[in-house]
This record gives structure tokens, sequence and C-alpha cells, in this order.
């Protein structure tokens, strides 16, 4: 019996850790990581680093003030969504020029690299996050 205890609360435990949490990150805390991991990447000095959080820090709010549920989301017409879809290209469009001013042409080409990379990572993957079946 005593097994049987120990054996049900490493599974209890395995699998609550196994659980997907929610990202409850501000938007400073999701701007300043992704700067760091940016500086990492890209080498990017103190000045660079700072023009690049605050770049990132500008589009996170955005992003939280535009974020909508699933169900708000169900209840727009077609205007509404290429409107929303324009948006969003014109915000990448932005950012993009903005960071071609940031950074050199090496870390530029770098960066461009992983975006492309993400992008293709992310095109692999259908709604719910699972690989989809080449077949």
């Amino acid at each position: 019996m005593k097994k049987l205890m120990i054996l049900v609360a490493i599974l209890t435990v395995g699998f609550a850790n196994a659980q997907p949490g929610e990202r409850n990150l501000t938007p400073e805390q999701m701007a300043s990581m992704q700067s760091k991991k940016m500086t990492l990447v890209l080498d990017l000095d103190t000045k660079q680093q700072a023009r690049v959080e605050q770049l990132l820090l500008v589009l996170a709010k955005e992003r939280v003030a535009d974020k909508m549920n699933r169900e708000d989301r169900s209840q727009l017409n077609d205007l509404e969504k290429i409107t929303r879809m324009e948006n969003r290209l014109d915000k990448r469009i932005a950012m993009k020029r903005e960071m071609k001013s940031i950074l050199n042409t090496d870390q530029y080409k770098r960066w461009e690299k992983m975006i492309a990379k993400r992008a293709k990572r992310k095109a692999g993957k259908n709604k719910r996050g699972e690989r989809r079946n080449p077949w």
C-alpha cells in the first residue's frame, strides 16, 4: 500500500509539472527578456540593447492591448478581420525598419535569419501547436 501511495504521488507531481503553465509576464518583463536574448545572439552593445528593449516594450504593450479572446474574434466581420491583419502587417514593417536602423548590417542579417527560422517553425504547426501530418 505504501508503494502505491508513493507511485500515485510521483505521478501526480509528474502530471502537474507536465502541464503548460500560463505566462503571466508583464510587457516590461517580456521586452526585457527578449532584448537580453537578442543581446546574446546578436552581440548588441548597451545602446543598441536599450533601443531594442524600448521598441519591444512598445510592441508588447500594443500586443496586450490588442489581444482578444476567442469569442470576440469570432464576432468580427470580414472587414474588421482584414483591417486587423493590415494593422499587424504595418506594425511588422515598422518594426523591421526600426530594427534596420538600430542594428548594423551583420546583426540585421542574423536577425532576419532568426525571424525566418521562427516563421518556418511556426508554419509547420497547426492552431493547437501540433505538427501537421505531411500525408
